[in-house]
């Protein structure tokens, strides 16, 4: 595996470089020198110790020169050790696609990596569908849910995801998140937390229609439980806006929404216009299916993974 290949980061499977003892003269992009030994190389990031005093500086590859890429490209390289299984009553559900289960009468969809190490902790993000007529597990996976398992997405932000379905009896519209299901759901959610290597500061509440209802119905109920939401194309009233002055919460609307009227998005963004935490955008078309061009939005991404990071 080339060096190359690290820096553009295509896969959680990580690779090392063996360091050659002794140091020698680097050269960043802007022709500042450095006198250091190779500590290590990966994931596009170049780990360096100074030889005067023995400072650890950790560079980006790209910000070195050619000729210190070339050299780099030219070094063995060894794979690193396999990370540490993930045992549990989860464990059953990390295949590295997405996995059907239930509990206490609640479907679920789970996704994670096969890659991801019990010795390390990651995001969980609570995705929730819209108001359906489906009740078999695994159709409530939108494509907008997928958009945080493409190779690029996921190599960048490893998580865990799980998304419930709200079972609606003999085929009609039933109960949404901010009933039993929604109960349930956060029962679940508490219960991954205790069996799952998840980083409690990094739980992500995401959700469509009823969905972006019941995002910020179960902020509301749960603001602890929350480190940020993103709502689309449903919300509460502008009487909840207290619950998002700590919780962060990006919402979404298109202005030709003839399924959910913008109105409902505008008043709770208008209550929450002086919070510096909290985001609203609105599209002039794309009506109620809008929720694709949000997800499909690098954007959207960086933001929601930004929230709950210690600094």
């Amino acid at each position: 595996m080339k060096v190359r290949d690290l820096a553009i980061g295509i896969s959680l499977l990580t690779f090392t470089l063996i360091p050659n003892a002794g140091a020698r003269e680097w050269i960043s992009t802007d022709g500042k020198k450095l006198d250091a030994e190779l500590v290590s190389s990966e994931g596009g990031q170049v780990k360096l110790k100074r030889a005067t005093d023995g400072q650890v500086f950790t560079l980006p590859l790209a910000r070195l020169s050619a000729a210190d890429q070339a050299w780099l490209k030219e070094q063995p390289v060894k794979p690193a050790a396999a990370p540490k299984a993930i045992e549990g009553p989860f464990a059953k559900l990390i295949t590295g696609d997405w996995a059907l289960s239930e509990r206490d009468g609640l479907p679920f969809s789970f996704y994670a990596s096969k890659d991801l190490s019990a010795e390390k902790t990651y995001p969980l993000i609570l995705a929730l569908h819209g108001k359906s007529t489906n009740n078999e597990n695994g159709k409530q996976v939108a494509g907008w849910m997928k958009t945080f398992t493409t190779s690029a997405r996921y190599s960048k932000n490893p998580c865990f995801i799980v998304a419930p379905l709200a079972y609606q009896p003999f085929g009609g519209t039933g109960s949404g998140w901010n009933d039993k299901p929604g109960v349930q759901t956060v029962d679940l959610v508490k219960e991954l937390i205790k069996s799952l290597p998840i980083d409690k500061n990094r739980i992500y509440i995401i959700g469509h229609s009823m969905g972006g209802f019941g995002t910020c119905h179960l902020i509301n109920t749960e603001p602890r439980l929350f480190a940020a939401g993103v709502a689309v194309a449903g919300c509460t009233g502008p009487d909840t806006a207290s619950s998002f002055k700590k919780v962060p919460l990006w919402l979404f609307h298109a202005a030709d929404d003839n399924i959910v009227d913008v109105k409902s998005s505008r008043e709770l963004a208008k209550a929450l216009e002086h919070s510096k935490e909290c985001k609203y955008t609105e599209y002039p078309t794309g009506g109620h299916g809008v929720v694709g061009k949000v997800f499909d939005d690098e954007a959207t991404h960086d933001w929601l993974f930004a929230q709950g990071v210690k600094k």
